[in-house]
């Protein structure tokens, strides 16, 4: 009996169903995933019914599907945002390199899971990392850094944040700390008439100016003094010629570190409630518009490997901080709402416990956010 050459879809798809070539179930949902930072899609595909044989339709369907999955990844990764307004999409109109890169990402992706459908449709699920040494999305689209730039020094004439908490209290509790304000009360220092400070208003992203309560901090200079540090009375101006020697001395990196309070295994900055919008390279600053952590300051190899930070939307889920975390709360979101915004005295008490632990520099930095759909 002459076996016929063609197969109809159903055909084709009963055997296709037979054959035991489905993975296990992926809980992974489609789009980009900042928390467990990946991206993953599913395509779908359909045997056609001119199939010749098992192989044919197997090999078409999949292929198909492969095609769809690729098609969608693209779409989500040119939505993906580097650094503030720039996505990965601008980049590929500017560079060509990039464009290369990021099409030979896509075609890397990871098969996490095929399954053929009893319709005859064949459906694939493949996922990118966004960051990592294989195939990662930061891979990509990071250049090496020219030099890596060092951290700045720490607003001298505001006195950093106090740190009301032991190495063993609770994150949660740490947390709480932060969202009350707590950490800018004055404790040991000498009493003195204190001013509320405000960055002024076109350095915020927030819709109400008037939200934004910041703690009033003390204006005379850092508490340890030194024999060379002339710091001018709070209600004295300094004339812009002022000779060199009466001007507050910069401090070195050991003086600074000399001034902290703990040995912090990484750093959590609250967000939550500020609309923080994910990004693969993000900045923190402070109100003053400086930048105290961001690319610039971090091997871009490492960067590539582990990402500048995590994106977390429950408190139990901080690990990368470590064990002993400093916990600060950002008063504001700039630049389309990727960057966070200290105030002064947390972005002090950051740098100066930065110096001594080189939390920073190991990028061992958190960011809390709520959660949504992207």
């Amino acid at each position: 009996m002459k076996v016929p050459k063609i197969f109809s879809a159903l055909a084709a798809a009963i055997l296709l169903t037979s054959a035991n070539v489905s993975a296990e179930a992926i809980d992974f949902a489609d789009g980009v995933d900042w928390q467990r930072r990946v991206i993953t899609v599913t395509g779908e595909g359909i045997v056609p019914p001119d199939a010749v044989n098992y192989t044919q339709a197997k090999g078409l369907a999949s292929k198909a599907a492969k095609a769809d999955a690729y098609r969608k990844l693209g779409e989500i990764i040119n939505g993906v945002r580097v650094e503030g307004e720039t996505t990965v999409e601008k980049m590929l109109t500017t560079y060509d390199q990039v464009k290369v890169k990021v099409e030979a990402t896509i075609k890397g992706a990871k098969v996490l899971n095929e399954t053929f459908l009893s319709d005859g449709g064949y459906r694939v699920t493949v996922q990118v990392p966004l960051f990592g040494t294989t195939n990662s999305l930061a891979g990509a689209v990071f250049e090496k850094n020219s030099a890596v730039e060092p951290f700045p020094n720490p607003v001298t004439e505001i006195e950093p944040s106090l740190v009301p908490y032991s190495s063993s209290t609770p994150v949660k509790q740490r947390l709480e700390f932060a969202r009350r304000g707590t950490t800018t009360a004055p404790q040991n220092f000498e009493s003195v008439p204190t001013t509320p400070y405000r960055s002024p208003l076109s350095r915020m992203s927030l819709q109400s100016f008037d939200s934004i309560i910041l703690q009033n901090v003390q204006m005379n200079s850092l508490t340890i003094q030194e024999p060379t540090y002339i710091q001018p009375a709070p209600s004295t101006q300094m004339p812009s010629d002022a000779p060199t020697t009466q001007r507050p001395a910069r401090r070195t990196v050991a003086e600074y570190a000399s001034m902290a309070r703990g040995d912090y295994t990484g750093l959590i900055v609250d967000c939550r409630g500020l609309g923080l919008q994910p990004v693969m390279s993000a900045v923190i600053k402070n109100t003053n518009g400086t930048k105290i952590y961001g690319h610039k300051n971090l091997d871009i190899d490492r960067i590539i490997r582990e990402g500048l930070a995590d994106y977390i939307s429950d408190e139990e889920s901080v690990g990368r901080a470590g064990s002993n975390p400093l916990v600060v709360r950002a008063v504001a979101v700039e630049d389309f709402n990727s960057n966070p915004v200290l105030a002064i005295p947390d972005s002090n008490r950051v740098l100066i416990e930065n110096y001594a632990s080189k939390f920073l520099k190991d990028m061992k930095v958190v960011f809390l956010f709520d959660s949504f759909e992207y």
